[in-house]
């Protein structure tokens, strides 16, 4: 089977397609993002959506001029409130879907959105499709650890509600090759994200994929995790459902704004604490600036679809926009997607026998009619 079948080839010096209205604070971020991107990495940018709109901005910074940063109007916006498969039927112009459209005509390498994350999702599968053999794409989020460590790569963060174990597989794969690729790491360390590192503890649906990756070989699998060893040197790749991975993730911003705000708090209140803190900056600024803030990291590339798309923060700055699109911009250069393909083409994986759902789905296939549970027979047979 040839894996590149459905993988058009891509020029990395085709610019990057950003969606510039879904964001929480409109159109500004996406375009001054894209403008130091223009000018700091040379990297050029279409800008989707309301071309009024997105001039005027360019107009405030100076840049209506640069050939580096091109307008494609898209009228319409898909909301955090809408429902993606709703919305996409509704809106056909929508900023998310006309940038998709644009990968698919090869007038643009990727697409950077701050967006709904299930629109970003949605519209994906829909105009550009998934690769070969893959059930559900999932969003890998960089989390830094302690130390001088490489980031651990964590997915899904947010775009699958609830998987099966077929899909954790997939996902331990995906994110293996990835943190293989992008950060360089060799025999990157899967785990699986669970309420405690037993074999017993988790899910029947995580279970079933521990067993899984275990008899794969070529995967480095670890075992479990738990969420307060995300930040230490346990793991390289952890892996999870959508729902479990996004609160994970904001929990983490959240818990990292409440210790820079208590610090502040602290140093507002005293001439000493002022003195510590203004000896201290060069390192507070290290940690909290370089290290901690998502914005350091740009987006995180919905790993799966058959082109390159990277989902920001809802509450992206230009800095994260900026940095977005320059990780979208290396994805391409570096052949990310198809690299990933031909793996996920090479590989057979056997589900262990039994229902990957356990007691939950034998227990629902009581009240689905017509449907007969294992080992119980109807009336007159083996009779």
């Amino acid at each position: 089977m040839n894996s590149d079948q459905n993988l058009p080839a891509k020029i990395a010096t085709l610019p990057v397609a950003v969606e510039a209205m879904g964001g929480d604070f409109g159109c500004k971020p996406a375009v001054e993002g894209a403008v130091h991107a223009a000018r700091e990495l040379g990297i050029s940018s279409i800008l989707v959506g309301d071309e009024i709109k997105l001039k005027a901005e360019l107009q405030q910074l100076g840049a209506s001029g640069d050939s580096r940063i091109t307008i494609c109007d898209a009228p319409e916006v898909i909301t955090m409130e809408d429902s993606p498969g709703i919305a996409l039927r509704r809106k056909p112009r929508s900023s998310i879907k006309v940038a998709y459209e644009l990968v698919r005509d090869g007038k643009a390498s990727a697409v950077v959105s701050a967006g709904n994350t299930g629109a970003v999702m949605a519209a994906g599968l829909l105009i550009v499709g998934s690769l070969p053999g893959v059930a559900r794409p999932a969003i890998a989020t960089l989390i830094p650890k302690v130390g001088d460590a490489l980031p651990t790569v964590l997915l899904d963060s947010g775009a699958n509600i609830d998987c099966h174990a077929y899909q954790l597989v997939q996902f331990a794969l995906m994110g293996s090759f990835y943190a293989t690729s992008v950060l360089g790491t060799e025999r990157p360390r899967i785990a699986l994200l669970s309420n405690g590192t037993e074999a017993t503890k988790g899910t029947d649906i995580i279970r079933t994929a521990a067993q899984t990756l275990s008899g794969m070989k070529g995967i480095n699998f670890v075992g479990y995790i738990e969420g307060r060893g995300m930040g230490r040197d346990i793991a390289d790749v952890v892996v999870c459902d959508g729902f479990v991975g996004n609160v994970v993730l904001k929990t983490m911003e959240g818990a990292v704004e409440l210790v820079f705000d208590s610090l502040k708090h602290c140093v507002d209140n005293s001439s000493l604490g002022k003195l510590g803190m203004w000896l201290a900056k060069p390192s507070l600024k290290s940690v909290f600036k370089e290290k901690l803030d998502p914005s350091a990291y740009g987006g995180a590339p919905l790993l799966g679809l058959s082109e390159v798309g990277v989902i920001c923060h809802g509450a992206a700055n230009a800095r994260a926009m900026m940095n977005g699109i320059r990780v979208a911009e290396k994805f391409v250069a570096d052949g990310l997607v198809a690299k990933i393909g031909a793996a996920l083409a090479t590989l057979e994986v056997s589900m262990p026998s039994g229902c990957e759902d356990g007691i939950w789905k034998r227990m629902g296939d009581r009240f689905d009619k017509g449907k007969k549970p294992e080992g119980v027979q109807s009336k007159g047979e083996g009779e």
